[in-house]
């Protein structure tokens, strides 16, 4: 029999043992990738679709119009799933 004290058994709700300081550090870090994903893919779906109609159309403002959509599309839904306490 050992003398010394035992940590334990990890905890059941992590049991990789982490903190909870380093488990916010890597939520924190998720969010952010996860915004920053949001917004280059509404910028890139939502101005693809507006070149794809721009040249369809002969309409070069249209390209413009699908890149502020997108970006303004990405940036509700962005504050819709962080901005909002």
């Amino acid at each position: 029999m050992s003398s010394g004290t035992s940590a334990g058994p990890p905890d059941p709700v992590d049991p990789t043992g982490e903190d909870a300081d380093s488990r916010a550090a890597r939520k924190d870090s998720n969010d952010a990738w996860a915004a920053t994903s949001l917004l280059l893919s509404g910028v890139v779906v939502w101005g693809g679709a507006g070149y794809l109609l721009a040249r369809w159309l002969d309409a070069p403002l249209l390209t413009m119009v699908g890149l502020l959509v997108g970006t303004a599309t990405a940036l509700y839904g962005i504050w819709f799933r962080y901005g909002r306490s």
